[in-house]
């Protein structure tokens, strides 16, 4: 198993999250760390947990790159049959990469598994479960593309199969920069379900810019010019799996989500408006 940790300035969450991967029971493991210029200790916090878990290899951008990009890299290190990425702030049950791998070992069309998914913030660290009917099993692969298109994309954070996610194609965007990546691995097979094993996905609410300050080291954030990067970036990584065909009809799936979400997307920025 491969699990990697791409993290930038990953300050408090950085030990419990570290903790969630080290203590899993699956102990066959190698954690591969990519420090992306983290300039507030976290590398020295990966270093000392290294001296004791020689499964630790840890390496660092300097300059740092993009949060893509580090995703990335972390991916192209990867020795293992399977592969998960873990953020610096999220965790996870202990049986987790065990009892994922056990169904992906069992089922030999499925490209992801994953479990539970818990939402914890700041003001609820036990967190709630949330539903999550990601499930893309017995579908076909434009069933399959349809479903993902309308989802959050939580379960990037499960098991994957190395070989298949390496099979995804290189598609940079700065605005649900997952998504394309999602719905690629979608045509190439389906995602499985596994009840019992929790996710805690840590959720701080964040503007469009905070977060393309975070990944891109953006000053600024125009929305159609994302959501056409966007659904270009669809377009381009599933048509290199699937044929034009299918780039078009992601890329369709995921600007028709831009569209429906479009009048909410304006009630809350009218309601920010105000409170301001």
């Amino acid at each position: 198993m491969s699990i990697g940790v791409p993290v930038r300035n990953g300050g408090n969450f950085l030990a419990v999250a570290m903790r969630s991967v080290i203590d899993q029971s699956e102990r066959d493991i190698e954690i591969i760390v990519s420090d992306n210029g983290s300039d507030d200790g976290t590398g020295e916090c990966v270093l000392k947990l290294a001296e004791h878990d020689p499964r630790i290899r840890y390496f660092r951008q300097d300059p740092p790159i993009s949060a893509y990009d580090n995703f990335h890299f972390v991916l192209s290190q990867a020795r293992g049959r399977y592969f998960m990425w873990a953020a610096h702030d999220d965790s996870r049950d202990l049986d987790f990469v065990a009892r994922l791998a056990d169904r992906l070992d069992q089922d030999g069309d499925a490209v992801l598994a994953f479990g539970d998914l818990y939402i914890v913030t700041p003001d609820d660290k036990v967190g709630r479960m949330q539903p999550f009917p990601f499930s893309t099993a017995g579908l076909g692969r434009w069933r399959r593309m349809k479903k993902v298109s309308r989802l959050q994309c939580f379960n990037i954070y499960g098991l994957w199969r190395t070989s298949a996610i390496r099979r995804v194609p290189y598609a940079y965007c700065s605005w649900w920069l997952d998504l394309p990546m999602m719905m690629s691995a979608a045509w190439l097979g389906h995602f499985a379900y596994v009840a019992g094993p929790r996710f805690y996905y840590f959720e701080i609410p964040k503007t469009n810019l905070d977060r393309a300050k975070y990944q891109d080291f953006a000053s600024r954030f125009n929305l159609p010019g994302a959501v056409l990067q966007l659904v270009g970036a669809t377009y381009r990584s599933c048509s290199q799996v699937g044929g034009p065909a299918a780039g078009l009809l992601a890329a369709g799936l995921v600007f028709w989500k831009q569209v429906v979400g479009l009048p909410g997307f304006l009630a809350r920025r009218i309601r920010a408006a105000f409170v301001r």
